[in-house]
């Protein structure tokens, strides 16, 4: 296919295929699960608490964090689950259920004095690895969870027990979360692939390998989201192969596929990297790019040098003829790519017409209706 950008071409598929923010959509759908979850727990292990020291002194710092982590928790999962927490934010509010726990372990550990409620921040390390999937995230829960955890083993010092035993125990979780990270996210990639290949393939022309119809009206959307950003015009040509009919006629279809191929091959020569070519249908191609382009009077000349240099000895190759039509999209306009396209179209049959001597012959075009 052309070798327009990759990033493009993802874009345009996920994009297509409700794909897009792969790991933001899985993270933002984890939140409701998660903070129900994590109200439980806060809850739980208050109540545990209160079972192994019913003391009021020692259960009422623990019961406020649990009281004021559970609130948050649920908070976040009644947003979650209203659909109130967009995509783009979904990590940086994991990562915040994660401070949430953070304290309420540092709390239980400071409170208690007893080194076994690292078990807390060793479940947090663990859960961030389920929850969190961009990697700057995943980092920053790790290193929020280590420094409060160090923090409170400063703070109790010597009366912290077994020190280096629950080192190896924080190391296991952070190296279990790693690799659920790495599962999750490769599980994800790996269905995002697919569904990108299958999205080529139903925007490729099997002839040709070129863009079909469908596979432009995605690239070129790319191509004009860009040049608004930029500042940019995009210009189409649209180019038809002169009396593709005949040459099926005379030659058979085998040699109408053949021109078809070369025009194509053509095409890619004398373009772009970042142009989008595409197969219109038929006999029929077109370019969309960055910038004001070439005149449509050059754009022939090269293909027909090319179509002669690369295919010397094929005379049905080398005798065919093609019209190109060209239209611009400047950065004021208001068009969209339909009505660039039907502009490059028009300008493709009056520039033939009037080569032919029949310039009446386009009149009765009619522009597409820009308010449907």
């Amino acid at each position: 296919m052309t070798a327009i950008p990759e990033s493009w071409r993802h874009r345009a598929y996920d994009r297509e295929a409700g794909t897009a923010r792969e790991y933001d959509s899985a993270t933002a759908w984890a939140l409701l699960p998660c903070g129900l979850a994590l109200a439980v727990f806060y809850v739980g292990l208050a109540g545990l608490h209160h079972v192994s020291d019913g003391t009021a002194a020692a259960t009422q710092p623990v019961d406020v964090a649990a009281g004021s982590a559970a609130l948050v928790a649920l908070t976040v999962a009644l947003l979650a689950w209203k659909k109130l927490v967009a995509e783009r934010f979904a990590h940086a509010v994991a990562v915040g259920l994660v401070a949430v726990s953070a304290a309420y372990g540092s709390v239980l550990l400071v409170t208690s004095a007893q080194s076994d409620e690292t078990s807390t921040f060793v479940l947090v390390l663990v859960g961030a690895g389920v929850g969190l999937l961009r990697l700057r995230w995943f980092l920053g829960a790790l290193a929020l969870v280590w420094a409060a955890w160090l923090a409170c083993v400063g703070q109790l010092g010597g009366s912290f027990a077994r020190w280096d035993h629950w080192v190896f125990f924080m190391l296991t979780a952070t190296a279990l979360a790693s690799v659920v990270l790495f599962v999750r996210r490769r599980s994800i990639d790996t269905a995002t692939a697919a569904i990108r290949r299958a999205s080529q393939a139903a925007t490729e022309d099997a002839a040709t390998g070129l863009c079909n119809r469908r596979g432009l009206a995605m690239l070129s959307h790319e191509v004009v989201a860009l040049a608004r950003r930029t500042g940019d015009a995009v210009w189409c040509a649209f180019v038809d192969v002169d009396g593709l009919k005949v040459v099926n006629d005379r030659h058979g279809h085998d040699a109408g596929d053949r021109v078809i191929m070369a025009v194509a091959q053509a095409l890619r020569a004398t373009s772009r990297a970042t142009d989008v070519i595409a197969r219109w249908g038929g006999d029929e191609f077109v370019v969309v790019g960055l910038g004001v382009g070439t005149e449509p009077d050059e754009l022939e000349r090269r293909l027909h040098v090319w179509l002669g240099d690369t295919f010397p000895s094929d005379r049905i190759v080398t005798s065919v003829r093609v019209s190109v039509g060209r239209a611009l999209l400047e950065p004021w306009d208001l068009g969209d790519v339909e009505r660039l396209l039907w502009v490059a179209d028009r300008d493709m049959y009056l520039r033939r017409a009037a080569r032919s001597g029949h310039p009446a012959s386009i009149v009765t075009v009619e522009a597409p209706d820009q308010d449907a």
